[in-house]
């Protein structure tokens, strides 16, 4: 996705909005775009169809697996069955089962197994193998979109037999479906829609898949990855100025999962455009480490070079002193951009070795993530807080997920609704709230937190105000709080504008704006002019 996608580009297919961008190539990254004009907020990049897509598996697929021709979540042991090759479906009659963009191609080649089971079927039937045969069917079914797949970047430079990459896609992929299906095929059929084919192909496809793909999720709740010719020359940066989008209701079938990118903060005039392939809310260690394992590179971006990423403190970890004496001062890495970099005090001589660290960090991870597991009540998140918050600084990411999880239980939940819980909350939100701003300052990777923050900070000024109107206290005393509380739910909704066709934006939106409603008629009750 970066590192030199080398084909060239198609300019009449890649729908640049004129004059506002340009294709440029150098040795380091290879092919990336930069803004032709200054452009701002809302300006449109490009939009493009996608060249293929296909259905990751979901999240149980014990209980459901997606419809090959739909994508919509079907009961794994009961749902229907194609006709033909027997794969779990919707509905015999779904329109994508003779679609050759959906399942019309692949299930010739998934009927060489036609036996249906009911025993160990997330194995049986391998929805993440799905992609890589659609990649494969493009030359016969597509073949002007294989030759553009074909210039794709896949790094198998880097995915070499016993490689984590190499082993897992032979095992899970390609093995897969050579075995089960394509070493069955006739040669009449094999020469028809698979001309060219070899374990050696599939491996190249699972390549572009990691490196280029990107995650769709749909109103159903099921995930796609699609491959974009022109979307995947864009820069990565970790602090992106472009936001991405997806059609799933159209006109023309054809522009299902169309993608549209569009700028989100002001991009001076000859400035990279960007977007990010990692998670705005991980620290430096974190995102550069999943980067290089995943797209081969290794970030160098604003955000990663600086220590503090962006004054944020989000990867900060505090000192504990020397053993004779304490220290309040706090660790950063010296040089954010060696793996092997040490951590230095700010206040004393103290440093800690990097991969004590990561060693660390990831044991604090599989706390939070046992926490998760069991439920987190509200003493569970607090008893973990307090003691993760003696080893970090109070933004580090870590805590900040903890304190997501605590602010949106805080207020509902009975002996957890008191003045200094309410409090404890709205700055728990405010203070979430600064360090999102800073990270993705154009809502293009945390839209959705950013909107539970200020749904959840609106909850909590709304609760102060109705209980201190309640206790005698007049609403002209209380107009600032019903003025941040109108403020703080107005963001909430302004935040999600981009997310409304995913189904976590539209569910989110849908609370949100209810809530917004009952505002409204309560400040109309009283006669509140905000």
């Amino acid at each position: 996705m970066k590192k030199a996608d080398r084909g060239k580009l198609d300019v009449l297919n890649l729908n640049l909005v004129l004059c506002f961008i340009k294709a440029r190539t150098s040795e380091e990254l290879g092919r990336y775009l930069i803004a032709a004009r200054d452009l701002a907020p809302g300006d449109l990049v490009l939009t493009e169809r996608p060249l293929v897509f296909g259905p990751k598996a979901t999240v149980v697929p014990e209980a459901t697996m997606p419809c090959v021709g739909c994508y919509r979540p079907v009961p794994t042991d009961v749902g229907e069955r194609c006709a033909k090759c027997g794969w779990p479906v919707c509905s015999g009659n779904c329109p994508g089962l003779t679609d050759p963009r959906h399942h019309g191609a692949e299930c010739v080649i998934l009927s060489a197994r036609p036996e249906c089971v009911l025993d160990n079927m997330p194995d049986y039937y391998r929805h993440d193998a799905l992609l890589p045969l659609r990649c494969a069917l493009l030359q016969s079914t597509a073949p002007e979109l294989w030759t553009k797949l074909s210039e794709m970047q896949s790094h198998m430079e880097c995915r070499s037999p016993g490689t984590d990459a190499y082993d897992e896609a032979n095992e899970f992929i390609v093995e897969y479906l050579m075995n089960n299906f394509i070493n069955k095929l006739d040669e009449e059929t094999k020469k028809k829609y698979l001309p060219e084919m070899s374990a050696e192909h599939l491996h190249v496809f699972c390549g572009i898949i990691d490196t280029n793909a990107l995650e769709i999720r749909l109103l159903e709740g099921t995930e796609l990855l699609a491959l974009y010719t022109n979307t995947c020359i864009m820069e990565h940066s970790c602090i992106p100025n472009t936001k991405h989008t997806f059609s799933h209701v159209t006109k023309d079938r054809n522009d299902f999962f169309k993608i549209t990118v569009k700028v989100v903060v002001p991009v001076l005039k000859g400035n990279h455009i960007t977007t990010m392939y990692s998670h705005a809310l991980w620290g430096t260690q974190a995102r550069r480490q999943h980067l290089k394992d995943t797209k081969y590179f290794a970030c160098r971006c604003e955000r990663c070079a600086d220590p503090t990423e962006l004054g944020t403190y989000i990867s900060a970890m505090k000192c504990l002193g020397d053993g004779d004496s304490i220290c309040d001062g706090i660790h950063l890495p010296e040089d954010p951009l060696d793996d092997e970099t040490d951590w230095a005090c700010n206040k004393c001589s103290v440093k800690v070795n990097g991969s004590q660290v990561l060693m660390l960090i990831s044991q604090m991870a599989e706390e939070i993530e046992a926490v998760e597991m069991m439920g987190g009540t509200i003493q569970m998140w607090e008893d973990l807080l307090c003691r993760l918050s003696m080893f970090l600084h109070p933004n580090h990411y870590h805590l900040f997920s903890i304190k997501h999880s605590l602010l949106q239980l805080y207020g509902r939940q009975a002996g957890y609704t008191s003045d200094e819980i309410l409090n404890r909350k709205i700055k728990m939100c405010k203070d979430l709230i600064d360090i999102t701003k800073k990270l993705d300052p154009g809502n293009a990777r945390l839209s959705l937190y950013m909107a539970v923050l200020q749904h959840e900070l609106h909850s909590a000024l709304v609760m102060i105000v109705k209980k201190a109107n309640g206790e005698g206290k007049p609403l002209d005393d209380l107009k600032p709080l019903i003025s941040e509380a109108k403020t703080a739910i107005n963001g909430a909704l302004d935040s999600l504008k981009d997310d409304m066709e995913e189904i976590a934006g539209k569910k989110l939106f849908a609370v949100i704006n209810e809530n917004k409603k009952d505002f409204d008629k309560y400040c109309k009750k009283k006669k509140i002019n905000v």
